[in-house]
């Protein structure tokens, strides 16, 4: 069964429902009815036991290139409580993946980067071709990677974790590989195989209660719901300061920003 809303489509298998991001023409790029189709999406079959995967996936060569360019012309002009309830409906689409009672899987092909890069952190297992890119690069355009700082580190070493936030570079899937940001590397043309080999064999050998009842464990483990929460009022305080208002206004212009003058 096929659903297509305006920003995503939904196909609804007996045991797994594939949430495909369907802005092509925007890169897949996230703007607020984006997010809150993908959070209805999940809160629809959250209850319903016989869907046991999520699948998040692309229609077109890039799974996700972080904000939208009108969202980001939007925010530029945000009074503190706007910005705060902006970062806040991200917030909950991480926490909504982080404490979702069946397995999630990103299947990347192409860049998923900034807000993009989050929903992959986010979920339980993540695939992704050769071509795939991964990086946070708020830091380069006077943002911070606020919200997913507070599971990265849970989720790769903070060495790591901190070069990428502070440097904001893009990394290739193989290095996304080596360091634990993805699970699995494939080839273009058996990612699909691989995939649907991975959702059969889970479907078929674990129990729903347990996934349940072990993501449940696993979050509480995290600890990060106050973080959170700060994590999204950093977040608004810093698109008060005048990088931020600068670095915008220099990426929606495509000017290159040298932060040295």
């Amino acid at each position: 069964m096929h659903q297509t809303k305006d920003n995503i489509k939904l196909k609804i298998h007996k045991n797994f429902i594939n949430i495909i991001f369907n802005r092509p023409h925007k890169k897949n790029a996230l703007n607020s009815d984006m997010i809150h189709e993908i959070q209805e999406a999940l809160n629809n079959f959250k209850d319903n036991k016989q869907i046991k995967v999520i699948v998040f996936s692309s229609d077109c060569n890039i799974f996700c290139a972080g904000a939208d360019l009108q969202s980001l012309h939007n925010i530029k002009d945000f009074s503190y409580e706007e910005n705060l309830e902006d970062s806040t409906m991200l917030m909950n689409l991480f926490k909504t993946m982080l404490t979702y009672p069946k397995l999630i899987i990103s299947k990347v092909e192409g860049a998923a980067i900034a807000g993009g890069c989050g929903i992959t952190t986010a979920s339980d297992i993540v695939f992704s071709t050769d071509e795939g890119k991964f990086g946070y690069p708020e830091v380069k355009i006077g943002f911070i990677p606020a919200l997913v700082s507070a599971f990265l580190t849970k989720k790769i070493n903070e060495q790591f974790a901190r070069e990428l936030l502070l440097t904001g570079k893009l990394i290739d899937a193989k290095r996304a590989f080596e360091i634990g940001m993805i699970n699995f590397l494939c080839k273009k043309t058996t990612i699909n195989n691989h995939v649907d080999s991975f959702i059969k064999n889970h479907i078929r050998t674990t129990s729903y209660n347990s996934i349940y009842e072990t993501k449940k464990m696993l979050y509480k483990w995290l600890n990060i719901d106050e973080k959170l929460n700060i994590a999204a009022e950093f977040n608004a305080k810093n698109r008060q300061s005048e990088d931020f208002k600068k670095g915008i206004s220099s990426f929606l212009d495509k000017h290159k920003i040298d932060w040295s003058k």
